[in-house]
């Protein structure tokens, strides 16, 4: 009986490959939260391991730590890491509005995140398009593969290394635990229409994941905050995307299990630009490709620990639409092995040791005529070797000491130590205060140090600290407050300056200061309705080496609120979302471009529902900016316009199979 079963799951992990191989127009949506085991998905919520490298009580975590589980995922149908994370207090996502140009996240007001994928780095050395950002958050594996995202805010550095100056989101991909399959497909607004696919095996010690999509928009539209009116772009807006996973398991006895992994992601349409720019927009091609092997395990019944090896490529590409102009063509690889050991030394102490290494051979080559007339481009290699310490110490009962410490030596930047340290009381079993200060460092990217046109080969990695201090606390059983107050302060920030002869380039010249205060309450009204709000306020401010001292950077509203309300029973779920912000500078609008915002304000309201027509099959539908707001959440205007308008009132509607 046992052969036939594992037969049949071959024969239908066979034709899952297949099929999504050729794009048959049927996907997954989000696992069904029967099927993956509630139970243990509400366990793990007091659990995180990314604060400290090892599982650890939330309560006991002396850090500002939100998560967002597959149930929430499900629930909202984000259709990206990227939509999930902007509900998450403290965190904003630099978003363009076209699905075809990076995407990166900002956690108290610094894009210098870590992102990681299972404990794995998978940052871009050459850096992004858009500051400081490492890494473009349209090439992550789709939000259907998430058990859940754990969300560090604050420094990272002596636990992480380079990039967790703003912090880390850790993304936990799900675990083949038991049987299951799903199929979904989606149409909406502006030519939009995804399909996605998935399977899981768990057959005696063998468990086998594989999941695909691919979505398209044909274009975009957005309300033009000059005359109100909703338009669309005039020019090509299209994108396309697809991602494949394909996950192993083998557990080699009760405490050693063996992983491998593959993770493939490509997206690739028309990014918006100047609405005036008679030559339109750019085309860009983005492609990343990650292989992965981890051994787990578990010494004395207790002390878990693993080694992994990762290989990953990625590749961009941007052509100026209507010419032959290459503007860019960037490649690079890159090879890592991390090991890591935890060893509980008494009941109250627990220590985390490791060593990793990373190397990333760039090939960049840019402005080049089709014709092969002109161009420039460099190719070279980054590398960082590491070792870390970290002990967690219950010196007395329920208070907690966290403290850490990594040296990090760099072929560019150089040897750095980071230290940091977190004191952490807990008062009950849901109610925590604490204080944590860390330093930090950002190497110089690939960009920085290389580029032809303002590369800087002397540049010395960016550096400084962070405080934070907070509390969190459960009240009569139904609600969750969480309140936190954070500071960094960051020496050699990197920035463009010009020369003697009036050339730009990279410089360590500024001086960054941020500060900021987080409120989010979650409160269960009764069996069928919940509520969650949060204000989030951050101040960023730079000193230019100007002589005017700090002043407010202007790409960002200050105040930021969200209110999510839920309503659920055994058929219906359906989620309404209202993210608001103000405060954005307006005082340097003009007739050209500049760096502001039109408005100083705006409210958007975003809503999904599904309706569970029995075990095996439901219908959803998700709503984009029902009021049609006219913003943008990247501050830049050219005559009046916003240069990166949102996208206008969308809508999209699906239907999923679960087996």
């Amino acid at each position: 009986m046992k052969k036939k079963s594992f037969l049949r799951n071959a024969i239908l992990l066979s034709l899952l490959v297949g099929a999504t191989a050729v794009y048959s127009p049927v996907v997954m949506a989000a696992e069904d939260v029967a099927a993956s085991g509630d139970s243990m998905e509400f366990a793990m919520e007091e659990y995180v391991v990314t604060a400290s490298r090892t599982q650890t009580a939330k309560v006991d975590t002396p850090a500002n730590v939100s998560t967002i589980d597959a149930a929430k995922i499900e629930s909202r149908r984000y259709q990206d890491v990227a939509e999930a994370l902007k509900d998450v207090p403290g965190v904003s996502v630099m978003d363009t509005g076209s699905g075809a140009y990076e995407k990166a996240v900002i956690i108290n007001g610094d894009s210098r995140v870590l992102i990681m994928v299972d404990g794995r780095r998978v940052e871009v050395a050459a850096g992004t398009k858009s500051g400081r950002a490492s890494f473009d958050m349209n090439l992550l594996p789709d939000v259907n593969n998430i058990e859940r995202i754990e969300i560090v805010k604050g420094a990272g550095g002596a636990l992480y290394g380079s990039d967790a100056v703003g912090g880390v989101v850790n993304i936990i991909t799900k675990k083949m635990d038991h049987n299951y399959g799903k199929l979904s497909m989606a149409f909406g607004s502006n030519q939009s229409r995804e399909a996605k696919a998935m399977y899981s095996i768990k057959e005696g010690k063998t468990g086998v994941y594989v999941s695909a999509n691919k979505a398209k928009q044909g274009y975009y539209k957005f309300k033009d905050v000059a005359d109100k009116s909703t338009k669309r772009w005039p020019y090509n807006s299209k994108m396309d995307s697809e991602k494949v996973s394909l996950k192993i398991s083998q557990e080699l006895n009760e405490s050693t299990n063996v992983e491998v992994g593959y993770d493939y992601s490509k997206y690739d349409g028309f990014s918006s630009g100047n609405l005036f720019n008679s030559r339109g927009n750019s085309y860009n091609k983005n492609k990343s490709s990650n292989i992965y092997a981890k051994l787990n395990w578990i010494l004395n019944e207790s002390d878990d620990g693993y080694i992994q090896i990762y290989h990953n490529e990625f590749k961009y590409t941007s052509n100026r639409e209507g010419d032959n102009w290459l503007w860019g063509d960037i490649k690079e690889k890159t090879i890592g092995v991390d090991i890591q050991q935890a060893i509980k030394t008494s009941d109250t102490n627990k220590v985390v040791v490791g060593a990793s290494w990373h190397k990333s051979d760039i090939d960049d080559y840019q402005d080049v005529m089709v014709s092969g007339d002109r161009g420039i481009s460099y190719n070279e290699d980054l590398s960082n070797k590491a070792v870390f310490i970290n002990d967690t110490w219950e010196f007395m009962p329920t208070w907690t000491l966290n403290a850490g410490v990594r040296y990090d030596k760099h072929n560019y930047a150089g040897s750095k130590t980071t230290s940091s340290a977190g004191l952490n009381k807990r008062f009950d079993d849901f109610s925590h205060a604490y204080i944590n200060w860390g330093q930090v460092f950002k190497a110089p990217s690939g960009t920085d140090l290389f580029d032809p046109y303002m590369g800087n080969r002397n540049l010395k990695p960016e550096k400084g600290d962070t405080w934070t201090i907070g509390y969190g606390t459960k009240i009569a059983e139904k609600t969750d407050v969480n309140i936190n107050c954070f500071q960094s302060k960051l020496e050699d920030a990197i920035n463009w300056a010009p020369d003697a002869l009036g050339y730009w380039h990279t410089e360590n010249v500024d001086k960054q200061k941020k500060n900021g205060f987080e409120l989010s309450i979650n409160h269960q009204l009764n069996d069928n309705w919940d509520i969650e709000a949060s204000y989030t306020y951050v101040r960023v401010r730079n000193d230019y080496n100007d002589g005017l001292g700090y002043v407010r950077d202007i790409n960002y509203m200050p105040n930021t609120y969200r209110l999510g309300v839920r309503y659920h029973n055994e058929k219906w779920n359906a989620d309404l979302i209202v993210r608001a912000a103000n405060g954005g500078d307006t005082h340097r609008i003009n007739s050209g471009w500049c760096n502001a915002f039109v408005d100083s304000s705006f409210v958007t309201v975003d809503m999904a529902a599904t309706y569970k027509a029995n075990n095996q099959w439901s219908v959803f539908a998700k709503g984009y900016n029902l009021l049609n707001k006219a913003y943008a959440e990247r501050a830049n205007v050219v005559g009046g316009h916003y240069d990166y308008p949102a996208q206008s009132r969308r809508f999209i509607v699906g239907a999923e199979y679960s087996f």
